[in-house]
């Protein structure tokens, strides 16, 4: 009895689904010339402008040095890149900000980890900590350089920061409201052929994509260079 049952629902199912299907073929089977001409431009009009987005020459030497990229580097796609960028990109935040010293060398480069301990020295000297909050609004690969021994990716970071140098007490003098600043960092990730990880090489930072400073990460209280 309970088979005749599903038997019948199933029979149902399938019936009300052909049914649907066959309706919405007669709709498209009997449009009218006037709708088929409107449908035929919305096409039109939609493969125009991925092709003016897709062919621009920005995005073609993207795509060729993500191409090149690849060769060096077969397992490198852009979104997993981007995905990974930002846990590092929260990451090295994080271990700045508790001083995890282990963590920063293993994601900075000899240079750009100096910098990092010369400013978690001075935070120390003066019995202070530092908070740092993040939102992110977008990431996105900016440019590709492949050199002879390594490549370079230089990600651009569109992000909401709450930033304050803390005392003891919980007060902070330099942001006593723990007040968020839109900020545009761009970071230069490395990696040697040969190797399996990228490396942060260099910072900059700028309140716009246009006036993001270009400099190698001069650490001062809010972690990266500022333009003043």
């Amino acid at each position: 009895m309970i088979l005749c049952i599903l038997a019948v629902m199933v029979f149902i199912i399938f019936y009300k689904l052909f049914k649907e299907f066959g309706r919405t073929q007669r709709i498209i089977i009997n449009m009218s010339d006037n709708d088929k001409e409107k449908l035929k431009g919305m096409i039109d009009s939609i493969l125009v402008k991925q092709s003016e987005h897709v062919g621009n020459s920005d995005n073609s030497e993207l795509r060729e040095k993500t191409d090149a990229l690849r060769e060096k580097f077969p397992d490198f796609m852009p979104d997993s890149f981007l995905e990974k960028a930002e846990e590092m990109f929260d990451a090295i935040f994080n271990a700045f900000a508790n001083s995890h010293h282990y963590l920063l060398k293993s994601m900075l480069t000899e240079n750009l980890y100096e910098s990092f301990l010369a400013q978690i020295e001075r935070r120390n000297a003066k019995n202070l900590r530092q908070e740092i909050l993040l939102k992110h609004k977008e990431t996105r690969i900016d440019k590709i350089a492949v050199f002879a021994d390594n490549a370079e990716i230089l990600v651009i970071f569109d992000v909401s920061q709450m930033s304050a140098m803390v005392n003891n007490e919980g007060i902070s003098f330099d942001n006593p409201k723990r007040i968020y600043r839109d900020i545009i960092y761009k970071w230069i990730f490395k990696r040697t052929f040969g190797t399996d990880n990228w490396i942060l090489s260099k910072i900059s930072i700028g309140t716009t994509t246009e006036n993001a400073v270009s400099a190698s990460a001069e650490i001062t209280k809010d972690g990266v260079s500022t333009e003043k």
